[in-house]
């Protein structure tokens, strides 16, 4: 249900897992050493905002468990 609310609210649902991989993916390319400074600045940009999201995202679940363990 969780999914469609969001779909109808425009917003799409943010999966951890990918986000997840996506920065072992960055942190792979960024330890290679093979990238432009450019390159890199990007790519550790888009890292600080996948582990913001990932980290808020948690922290939401984190509460909603919470409120589930209280309501038992």
């Amino acid at each position: 249900m969780a999914g469609k609310k969001e779909e109808e609210s425009g917003k799409e649902e943010f999966n951890v897992d990918e986000a997840l991989d996506r920065l072992e993916e960055i942190n792979n390319r960024l330890a290679g050493g093979e990238l432009t400074l450019q390159e890199s600045i990007e790519l550790y940009r888009e890292g600080v905002l996948l582990a913001t999201k990932s980290r808020e995202h948690l922290e939401g679940v984190e509460q909603e468990l919470q409120v589930v363990n209280q309501d038992n």
